[in-house]
């Protein structure tokens, strides 16, 4: 491992720092980023970097320290705690487990165990990470561009590259097209998600997706939904939900048409790709540029972002593809062919192009396009897609 992990210190003791200190000074994998007197002033540096190691010293007050950690841990839960006390009982061991504590060490024991410890912890999230799903936001440059098509037909044909199971999320609060074209219905979607009052975990999404097929499940938009209230998607707690479904699913396709640019950035930053179809004519290619732009002034690398010219003729378009690409400011620009033939069989059918047309040159692009998706995560390779 050649990167550094970040440890937080929370102590009131001298003697605790510096045995702390001391014990991670020779490691290379760990760095001691800050020495804290409470819990609470975790929250600052947290709040920008959640994904850490804190080491907390919970003597003298136990039960008061315990209990700040616990409420650490729930508003951050990618954060791992180990604490560590002069007083060691099974009760005392039973209270730091429920406050989410990933290991017990006593003081006596810091400057011989400590380092092992975090090193074990760094390796366990490690693997932890590299377990977790993907997750691909498809956004659109206009309306009726076949974003949603692009969407189910994409996390299709991952699914049968990579013989996982995938999920597709539909945020379209307008229309909710996804759940239509696929002939499916559900008394919960994507909105009961997001505005689950408790824990967004792995058993509320199961128990929500719909089964389109097996190892093909969707969150279906809250307009697909037969019911008089309407439902409001509560996107602040969008994170939260895509966390636990990259922990349930290998790929997760987000289509995200019309939803705030803070969504937009959001999704970007958390996806391993960012596809933004549109059609070649002037009005979706300057959206599509003031898309790329916000997500790159955002920090989101270019070879993230991947722009996508749907139904596309081989000839007369309204503007040339050469000129796209210039227009986007890109090095690539994936295409899928016109074929409105095959699009509308499968929509009549409430199939993916690889079940109503196996065989058609449309069912070619995606799988071309799905092909090298699943290829740049296997291998991290940084060659541009084509």
């Amino acid at each position: 491992m050649t990167s550094q992990s970040n440890v937080l210190l929370v102590t009131k003791e001298n003697t605790t720092a510096k045995i702390v200190r001391s014990s991670l000074k020779s490691n290379h994998q760990l760095n001691l980023g800050g020495i804290y007197q409470e819990v609470s002033e975790l929250r600052s540096y947290l709040s920008d970097l959640p994904a850490q190691i804190v080491v907390v010293d919970i003597d003298p007050d136990s039960s008061r320290i315990l209990y700040d950690v616990g409420t650490i841990v729930t508003e951050y839960p990618e954060t791992r705690v180990v604490v560590m006390s002069n007083r060691f009982d099974k009760e005392l061991l039973l209270e730091a487990m429920q406050a989410g504590a990933r290991h017990f060490l006593r003081k006596e024991f810091i400057a011989p165990e400590l380092d092992e410890v975090l090193e074990r912890l760094i390796c366990t999230e490690a693997e932890r990470k590299a377990s977790l799903g993907s997750i691909i936001s498809v956004f659109s440059a206009s309306g009726g561009c076949g974003a949603t098509t692009v969407a189910l037909n994409l996390a299709n044909e991952l699914q049968m590259a990579s013989s996982k199971a995938v999920l597709t999320v539909d945020l379209d609060h307008c229309y909710g097209t996804m759940s239509v074209y696929l002939g499916i219905t559900g008394r919960y979607g994507i909105a009961d998600v997001l505005g689950h009052k408790g824990p967004i975990d792995e058993n509320l999404i199961k128990s929500i997706a719909c089964n389109y097929k097996e190892d093909f499940h969707v969150l279906i938009s809250p307009v697909s939904i037969k019911d008089t209230s309407s439902k409001v998607l509560q996107y602040e707690n969008l994170p939260e939900a895509l966390k636990a479904c990259r922990r349930v699913y290998r790929y997760t396709v987000v289509d995200a048409p019309r939803v705030p640019k803070n969504v937009v950035t959001s999704l970007a930053a958390m996806s391993v790709f960012s596809v933004i179809v549109l059609q070649l004519t002037v009005k979706d290619l300057q959206f599509a540029q003031s898309l790329v732009s916000s997500m790159t002034q955002s920090g989101i690398p270019r070879d993230r972002i991947m722009p996508l010219a749907n139904r596309c003729k081989g000839r007369g378009p309204l503007v040339r593809f050469e000129d796209s690409k210039k227009a986007l400011g890109v090095d690539s620009l994936y295409r899928i062919r016109s074929d409105w033939r095959k699009a509308m069989n499968c929509i009549n059918r409430g199939q993916p192009l690889a079940d109503a047309v196996p065989r058609s040159g449309l069912r070619r692009d995606f799988r071309k396009l799905a092909a090298e998706i699943y290829a740049y995560e296997t291998n991290g390779s940084r060659i541009a897609l084509r």
